[in-house]
């Protein structure tokens, strides 16, 4: 229940507010629930809306005027240590709205705070929690102010609050205030979810930061004069070779299937390598096959793993190269060089993520991140038919294309050394 300060004693018996009310310019056609619906749902709209948490706790602000008779309103969230670290008011600048709320009195804040629950001062001239205070704008002859605040929750802290002003003829008597409050405090709970969603957000943002800032802090680490990408294996510094390296930094922090693509010789592999280095699997394993090295059959039993006795010579179980790479990395060189009825079988695998043993009939579900490579125009393959459209668009989700040294020229030197 909401803490109610004490009355005036001798309250008015007339209802009449000062500034036109939006509640009775729609008492004809909505009742008080549906105007406090639709509010809800249109602050819920704007809340969803990605943005700087000020701006959006303005634009929150200016909506509750249309569904409240609202003065002033102002939001102000709390750090850690209960310092005021934001505050947010209708119409203001920050700085005029820090100004506002560090003029409210403790007192009424306070309550608010360490009580958890709504405040409402139906007369703020006469009540004990505003005693003392004055108000920064005059009041006009013949009218009071009332207060209602609200606590922001995140779980069962306190980390804000919510707080408006109404302005009544003092020949109003205002029995309203219990939907009033209820409307903000579902407002306040809604911007307890948002500015919880939003820390989470920001916290991730950095962390993901620091671990670039550190990845980059280890490559400078292992960058030398032969090898100024500080990748292993990879050696070089022109523009195309860096530009290629960028792309690559980029895509390992997805999980999304890559195809490299250059004419033989470009370092496909170690590209493959350094896409795996640089993504969240990185301690995972990297698992590497050739599939043009391979006929179909023993393709298939290199992939998938088979049981003992699945065919002449297969004298134990073994896991094949998706078993070995769960959790990881799995890179397939050539894989333009695949037979159709084995890209059916690895279509499956892509598509639902599980797949059999040969001789096996147990499924085995796997979580793997396929890195593809080719040196062949697969565009072309798929329109004659030598490959299949429904694989190709699932292995060539990134696409990246490798420069071939005639292109980096420039690395000629550090590669003879």
């Amino acid at each position: 229940m909401p803490i109610i300060a004490p009355r005036p004693t001798a309250p008015p018996p007339m209802l009449k507010p000062v500034i036109p009310s939006a509640r009775n310019r729609s008492s004809a056609t909505h009742t008080r629930a549906d105007i406090a619906l639709r509010g809800f749902y249109e602050i819920s709209k704007i809340l969803a809306v990605p943005g700087r948490l000020e701006s959006t706790l303005a634009n929150v602000l200016t909506l509750l005027s249309s569904f409240l008779d609202m003065q002033h309103g102002i939001v102000a969230l709390f750090d850690e240590q209960g310092e005021t670290r934001s505050v947010v008011g209708m119409g203001w600048r920050e700085e005029q709205a820090h100004r506002w709320f560090g003029h409210l009195p403790e007192r009424a804040v306070g309550q608010i705070v360490t009580t958890k629950m709504p405040v409402v001062v139906h007369n703020m001239a006469t009540s004990a929690l505003f005693a003392g205070w004055e108000r920064q704008e005059p009041t006009p002859v013949g009218a009071r102010v009332s207060f209602i605040g609200v606590p922001i929750k995140d779980r069962d802290s306190v980390v804000g609050t919510l707080t408006i002003e109404q302005m009544w003829d003092d020949t109003t008597t205002y029995h309203a205030a219990d939907e009033d409050v209820r409307f903000l405090t579902m407002v306040a709970n809604l911007i307890g979810q948002t500015v919880r969603l939003m820390e989470m957000v920001g916290r991730d943002r950095e962390r993901l930061m620091d671990q670039q800032r550190r990845l980059e802090k280890e490559l400078s680490k292992q960058a030398t004069p032969d090898n100024p990408t500080g990748v292993r294996g990879i050696v070089g510094g022109s523009p195309a070779l860096r530009q290629a390296l960028e792309r690559i930094k980029i895509v390992a922090r997805s999980h999304s299937s890559v195809l490299l693509r250059g004419e033989s010789g470009t370092g496909k592999e170690l590209f493959a390598r350094a896409t795996h280095d640089f993504s969240p699997r990185a301690k995972k394993p990297f698992i590497k096959l050739n599939c043009a090295a391979l006929p179909e059959s023993v393709l298939e039993s290199e992939l998938f793993g088979h049981e003992k006795g699945a065919f002449t010579g297969a004298v134990s179980q073994r896991k094949g190269r998706f078993e070995l790479a769960d959790g990881g990395t799995l890179f397939l060189d050539e894989i333009g060089d695949t037979s159709a009825a084995f890209q059916v079988k690895l279509l499956r695998v892509l598509q639902e993520g599980e797949f059999e043993r040969v001789g096996g009939m147990n499924t085995i579900k796997v979580d793997v991140r396929l890195v593809c490579a080719t040196n062949r125009n697969l565009e072309e393959a798929v329109s004659k038919g030598e490959f299949r459209a429904d694989l190709y668009y699932r292995i060539n989700v990134v696409s990246v294309r490798l420069p071939a040294l005639r292109d980096r020229r420039e690395d000629i030197p550090l590669l003879a050394r």
